[in-house]
């Protein structure tokens, strides 16, 4: 008896620091029937929110995929930082990782915290850990995890933020191609950019300057078909946005850009 009693204590000093947020993320079933496998996969003390996530889902005991397709709920708690690039950040991972088809259907400024609820239709939650290393990859970092009412929350801090798909401008001609028809630079500290684009294309420039907080600093449409065009810098600027005014398709060719002092 006195055996069993010490080892009662053993498993419960085991899990005391973290027990909580394994059994909020598995579930009370799942926690208790799995118990004894979680004193072998968790032995230290102190675990970080990503190496929670990745044990249970490399031990099959963090649950993400439905026996059918259902409408999901995930909200994200930003700390800190600018509402339309935390949203940004958010937006191009999400796309990465093949969601381009949610919405709002929740956004709610308190205090320092911007929250953000999107819903959509799958049947599996976002994996975590992959959002997670996207997330990384733009300078935001996942402070928690957590399931209310069965579906995922995170809180994120983007302290250090970067455009992951912005190319750094160069001073020599280099061309771009993209599908979408949407390209970003950053500027690299060059004050000027040149952009031609094919002769068989039909270009009707936007271009849009921000600043490193995507704050919108200038912006410059131009109605009519284009093919060389060169453009200040302003101040402030770090981040530069191309479009066509009417479709990526008039310009699916490519660009080729430069960046002039």
């Amino acid at each position: 008896m006195k055996k069993f009693i010490v080892f009662v204590f053993f498993i419960t000093y085991l899990f005391s620091f973290e027990d909580s947020k394994i059994e909020n993320l598995m579930g009370k079933e799942k926690f208790t029937t799995y118990n004894s496998l979680l004193s072998k996969i968790f032995t230290k003390e102190k675990y970080s929110i990503y190496e929670i996530l990745s044990k249970l889902k490399n031990n099959g005991l963090l649950e993400l995929f439905f026996d059918k397709a259902k409408i999901i709920h995930t909200k994200f708690i930003f700390i800190g930082g600018e509402n339309i690039l935390n949203t940004k950040l958010l937006n191009n991972s999400l796309k990465i990782l093949g969601y381009y088809y949610f919405y709002p259907s929740e956004i709610e400024k308190n205090g320092k915290k911007f929250i953000l609820n999107i819903e959509f239709k799958s049947e599996h939650f976002i994996d975590p850990i992959s959002l997670i290393d996207e997330m990384n990859s733009r300078g935001c970092k996942v402070l928690d995890v957590y399931k209310e009412k069965g579906d995922f929350t995170y809180k994120v801090s983007c302290q250090t933020p970067n455009i992951k798909e912005a190319n750094k401008l160069l001073d020599t001609n280099k061309r771009y191609i993209k599908a979408q028809g949407v390209y970003w630079f950053e500027t690299n500290n060059f004050s000027k950019i040149n952009i031609k684009t094919r002769k068989i294309d039909y270009w009707h420039p936007s271009v849009w300057f921000y600043d490193d907080k995507l704050k919108l600093i200038n912006n410059v449409k131009i109605n009519k078909k284009i093919k060389y065009l060169t453009l200040n810098i302003p101040n402030d600027c770090k981040y530069i946005k191309i479009m066509d005014i009417y479709s990526g398709g008039n310009f699916k060719r490519g660009i080729i850009i430069k960046g002039l002092k």
